[in-house]
């Protein structure tokens, strides 16, 4: 019964939301969800970076120590190192990092690439009426949002496929 009030509760809101908005709060829920992209896309890039880099230091690093007399007596050195690469490997698969941070880079980009548009009146913002212009771009900004959800349904489609 709980979670039924909450959804009702929900929507209800939702409902008063979209009747009460205006142009300042939605240009402010907008900042946030670009900042939202731009934060994830950078966390997502150095978490990437970073993984990649020290692994190719890694991969380097063996050949290297198997120059040397006394590490290369010592095989687990060189399994060690391997098994390391590996396990980062896996863990930036795992994680789309690389996917993600291209995706919500993308987005960013479109949410802003949108809004500079509309600022400047250029693109499909051409016209004079003002309430139009907005409407127009809100619909743009939905879309863009949307095309994000439906990219990462894309993504869930190719790693369930990747496993058969």
């Amino acid at each position: 019964m709980e979670r039924k009030s909450e959804l009702t509760n929900l929507y209800f809101w939702e409902m008063n939301l979209a009747q009460k908005m205006n142009k300042d709060e939605y240009f402010r829920i907008m900042h946030n969800y670009v900042q939202y992209y731009y934060k994830r896309a950078t966390l997502y890039k150095i978490w990437y970076l970073s993984l990649s880099v020290t692994k190719l230091l890694i991969l380097a690093m063996i050949p290297v120590s198997q120059t040397f007399a006394g590490l290369s007596a010592l095989p687990w050195i060189a399994a060690g190192a391997s098994s390391l690469c590996i396990l980062l490997e896996s863990v930036t698969e795992l994680f789309r990092m690389k996917e993600k941070w291209v995706l919500y880079r993308k987005v960013g980009n479109d949410l802003m690439r949108e809004g500079r548009q509309y600022a400047m009146k250029a693109g499909g913002y051409q016209n004079s009426d003002e309430e139009k212009n907005f409407r127009i771009f809100v619909t743009n900004a939905e879309n863009i949002i949307n095309e994000e959800s439906s990219s990462w349904k894309q993504m869930i489609q190719n790693i369930k496929s990747e496993k058969v």
